[in-house]
């Protein structure tokens, strides 16, 4: 009896290892609106909508989403970040603290010349704010009333925000990634990571190990190992296929890192070997295909990946 079932449970694993290495969306919800951005925080999924709404999710059943409540902006939601308390709107014009626990609204308005928000990035006490020429920094410390401290002019049309230890990553429109070291009393040292001129950065990630994932609009996704302020090191790159990647996000993993891109359409895996004695990165592992045009991803902590695939709505992929 036992040797009758051994074959049963093998087929069982085997075909749980193909959903890994080949995914595949679990769910598709369709969203009210185009779905611009995505955020996950325990049990909710938070979606900026191009019609100017907020949407909330509960994902406790990634598998089936229900819909919790839906807040109208006043302008189309561009990007999230999200706080310990609050979640941060990035609009056409300007951005917005929303405050969970008391229902309060608060303008966040860039110090520059521009006003269209491309990216934004919250840390305890501080927010980053991102706009076509430069990063406005806000003193978050007390939610209901965000303080303008400091204004950084940045040419080339910042697309991203990413921060590991003291540093801050910006990726560029049109030219690559910049770094910036900051310093104690938030002085900045500028450091660069150079991507060639034909590449456009549309976005970066840094994961928990050190990795900068680069997201490449015309050629895919490049990858850089920096460990620590003083160190940079190409791993390598891929994925691009003549189409465009807008985003990256990544997970750390002992023997190797996991990386999901996105490329309007397909969200592929691709692996990096991290091991001391070799570091490389790998082809791809696994895709997906998908409706709409996907332009961001994040994880969910739950293993589970969401997608903001414009008109398509919002996809959830098991990792």
């Amino acid at each position: 009896m036992k040797a009758s079932l051994l074959p049963v449970a093998m087929v069982t694993l085997l075909a749980m290892g193909c959903d890994i290495f080949n995914p595949h969306p679990t769910t598709r919800y369709a969203t009210s609106g185009q779905a611009q951005d995505v955020a996950a925080r325990n049990d909710t999924l938070f979606v900026a909508q191009g019609d100017s709404g907020l949407l909330f999710l509960d994902i406790s059943n990634p598998r089936s989403p229900r819909h919790l409540s839906r807040i109208n902006m006043f302008s189309e939601c561009r990007c999230l970040a999200l706080g310990a308390s609050v979640v941060y709107v990035g609009l056409e014009e300007d951005a917005y603290a929303l405050n969970l626990s008391d229902g309060g609204v608060h303008r966040v308005e860039p110090q520059g010349d521009s006003q269209t928000i491309a990216a934004l990035h919250e840390e305890p006490g501080r927010l980053f704010v991102a706009a076509a020429d430069g990063i406005s920094l806000f003193d978050v410390s007390n939610p209901g009333a965000p303080i303008p401290s400091r204004f950084i002019p940045v040419s080339g049309h910042p697309t991203g925000l990413a921060r590991r230890d003291s540093r801050l990553f910006v990726s560029l429109r049109d030219w690559g990634v910049r770094v910036f070291n900051i310093l104690p009393g938030d002085s900045f040292v500028l450091d660069t990571v150079r991507l060639g001129k034909r590449n456009r950065a549309e976005g970066v990630t840094v994961s928990e190990g050190g990795y900068c994932i680069i997201s490449q609009a015309d050629s895919g996704v490049v990858v850089y190992y920096s460990p620590s302020a003083d160190t940079v090191e190409w791993i390598g790159g891929g994925g691009g296929s003549n189409l465009a990647t807008y985003a990256a996000a990544a997970s750390d993993g002992v023997e190797e890192v996991s990386i999901y891109t996105a490329d309007s359409s397909m969200v592929t895996i691709h692996n990096i070997v991290n091991r001391p004695e070799k570091r490389s990165f790998s082809g791809e592992t696994g895709f997906a295909d998908f409706e709409g045009f996907t332009r961001r991803i994040c994880r969910g902590g739950n293993g589970y990946v969401y997608t903001a695939s414009g008109d398509a709505g919002v996809y959830i992929v098991r990792e």
